[in-house]
């Protein structure tokens, strides 16, 4: 997001031109996260000496190219039979093995700026009341959420709702052949979307799990497919169950 344009400072100037891309505040500890990530993607540099002190500079240039290497060296992977051990070769597949072990850089990839500044905004939230990245990121290994680790319930007229909107929507993905560039996005997609059916259907679970099937799912949808049928259905469906759930009025 904020490495799609050229930059070369300091951390307190990158801070301000992230926030600046984003639209809003960020954590130092959001922008060094970002900055590591990065940095295995060879779009960063770090530099850190007595004189200069510590500076960063962005190539934002080579995205493209990282991408263009990824996608090789995975067609690559499969016709050498390694496609299912990417990771245990991460040495003699560089840029396919940070993509594939890295969903952020994989998803920006495919959906770009718009997804990346929600996802961004989102992730600041849960970090703030969390308290810290650190709180963050251990309430994520125990697999909750501090904002929503809490028991929904679904009446029957909720389900009903809800069920009926996922099915058009679950019919809608069917009929499509792939979903963008990204090998398997359509049936990730389906499994998350379907998941996410059986969790309403239960009519009693918790919130994030609904997030990380249902919701996911919805908000992919709605960016892919902004200006079509099935981004608008998605969009609607966010909205009813953000209203079911109590986090809109």
């Amino acid at each position: 997001m904020f490495a799609t344009r050229e930059f070369q400072g300091g951390w307190p100037e990158l801070r301000s031109h992230a926030e600046k891309r984003c639209g809003f505040s960020l954590s130092d500890e959001i922008v060094r996260e970002a900055v590591r990530t990065l940095s295995k993607c060879g779009l960063v540099r770090v530099s850190n000496d007595k004189y200069a002190g510590e500076f960063v500079k962005l190539y934002p240039d080579r995205f493209d190219e990282f991408k263009n290497n990824a996608k090789k060296e995975l067609e690559g992977a499969k016709e050498d039979g390694y496609g299912k051990s990417i990771m245990d070769r991460a040495s003699d597949y560089p840029n396919a093995s940070v993509l594939e072990s890295n969903s952020v850089v994989a998803d920006y990839s495919e959906l770009g700026d718009e997804w990346m500044r929600r996802a961004l905004a989102g992730l600041q939230k849960e970090i703030e009341e969390a308290g810290s990245l650190s709180d963050f990121l251990l309430s994520a290994r125990e697999g909750t959420s501090p904002a929503s680790d809490r028991i929904v319930r679904f009446d029957n007229n909720q389900i009903s709702k809800i069920e009926e909107k996922t099915d058009e929507i679950i019919n809608g993905v069917e009929q499509l052949n792939s979903i963008g560039d990204r090998a398997g996005l359509r049936e990730l997609i389906l499994g998350q979307l379907k998941a996410g059916r059986e969790l309403v259907r239960s009519g009693c679970f918790k919130l994030y799990l609904l997030e990380v099937t249902l919701l996911d799912a919805l908000r992919n949808l709605a960016i892919k497919y902004e200006k079509e049928a099935v981004g608008a259905l998605a969009n609607a469906l966010i909205e009813a169950i953000l209203k079911a759930v109590g986090l809109k009025s």
